[in-house]
């Protein structure tokens, strides 16, 4: 088992020190999505292990290799992943710097699927509009692919209050910390840039939900505010239009999933039901075509304990989404991830307790929605990297 530790997300990381990082090693799922289709279309799942970074690659056969463990000097974590519209992955985490201080921010990427990684770029501790000198990252990173120019956001909250951001353009040059907001946003955050449209933030404060937009001169706009609850370390955010996002979460009252879409002029917006309830943690989610339609998948955690999952045509949530099950995981399991492989087949996968990948993918001989059985990747002949932290 790898030793060290993960911070939680939401941790201060400027207040602690580097002898923090070797207590009790536990995988972290990360914040956001984790798994990806390469430009290649082999699939491969990523996890934030004590010491770096955990990858699982999928083979030309249908197998997975691993768990491959990519170790980062220094690493603190977490780890938030973005994919390009090339098929190229990129990570953004956090890592002690030598001689000690706050946690600086680290970008890298990975180009084809099983590959080695681009050196980590160091991109410094965050300096806060209006405070003097670098400031403590409260949550972040988190980092966005321009899905048009592969230029590269990197965002994070601060201890002083708001949300920064820095970028790097198509041309492979970094610009300096920018402020998206002043207000203070100290929990998780989602972001999203989908395809001809503008970066935008969406952020739990105490006014309620909040949807920062990105304007012209390198300003945000807070375009929509609205109070609803949302449980924490649930939200995801997916294209689902020109120059729209659709944002899940799961609502605390029941533990049902919700969605929400800005209201435009072809498609509904607001805030829509999507049932589920029960069920736990973060939804997994794509898109993809099924029987002819566009449509969105959706993956959760049930009730019962095992994995779930629906479908329906993309941006008609009015007409109900509807849940079936994929079968028991085992208990402690992590909630699922989707991706849709070279193949066009939907692909779930799940970390276990003990830190092995759980794969099952979509039956295209059969009609409808119908998935083969769990597949396990890991364990005593590859060695084991778990459990994990949720």
């Amino acid at each position: 088992m790898i030793r060290g530790r993960n911070r939680g997300r939401g941790a201060d990381f400027g207040a602690a020190t580097h002898q923090d990082a070797a207590t009790d090693g536990l995988l972290q799922v990360p914040s956001g999505r984790w798994l990806f289709t390469g430009s290649d279309g082999l699939v491969t799942a990523y996890a934030s292990g004590p010491e770096g970074l955990i990858r699982w690659t999928e083979t030309p056969s249908g197998a997975f290799t691993g768990p491959e463990s990519i170790e980062v000097p220094r690493w603190v974590g977490p780890l938030t992943l973005s994919r390009s519209g090339e098929g190229y992955v990129h990570f953004a985490g956090l890592r002690w710097p030598v001689g000690g201080g706050p946690a600086h921010v680290v970008v890298s990427a990975q180009f084809q699927s099983g590959r080695g990684l681009m050196d980590w770029y160091d991109l410094g501790v965050p300096a806060a509009p209006g405070v003097e000198g670098e400031d403590t990252v409260v949550f972040g990173p988190v980092v966005v692919v321009n899905p048009v120019t592969g230029g590269v956001h990197v965002l994070v909250s601060l201890r002083a209050g708001g949300i920064v951001r820095r970028v790097r353009s198509g041309e492979g040059r970094w610009g300096r910390w920018k402020s998206v907001t002043t207000d203070p946003y100290t929990g998780e955050f989602a972001a999203a840039m989908p395809a001809g449209g503008s970066l935008e933030v969406l952020a739990v404060g105490r006014a309620g939900v909040d949807r920062w937009v990105g304007a012209s001169g390198g300003r945000f706009e807070l375009r929509d505010r609205f109070t609803t609850p949302i449980a924490a370390g649930t939200q995801t955010a997916v294209e689902t239009g020109p120059k729209r996002t659709t944002y899940f979460w799961r609502y605390p009252g029941d533990d049902s999933l919700v969605a929400w879409r800005a209201q435009s002029r072809t498609s509904q917006g607001g805030l829509m039901a999507l049932g589920g309830a029960g069920g736990g943690g973060r939804p997994g989610a794509a898109r993809t075509t099924i029987g002819g339609y566009d449509c969105t998948v959706l993956a959760q955690r049930g009730g019962h304990g095992g994995v779930e999952v629906s479908a329906y045509v993309t941006e008609n949530e009015g007409y109900g989404a509807w849940w079936a099950s994929l079968g028991e995981t085992g208990p402690g399991s992590s909630a699922p991830q989707v991706a849709v492989d070279g193949a066009g087949r939907i692909v779930v996968a799940v970390l276990d307790k003990a830190g092995d990948l759980l794969v099952a993918r979509q039956d295209l001989t059969q009609d409808g929605l119908a998935f083969g059985g769990w597949t396990r990747h890991g364990g005593a002949d590859a060695g084991s990297v778990g459990p994990w932290q949720r």
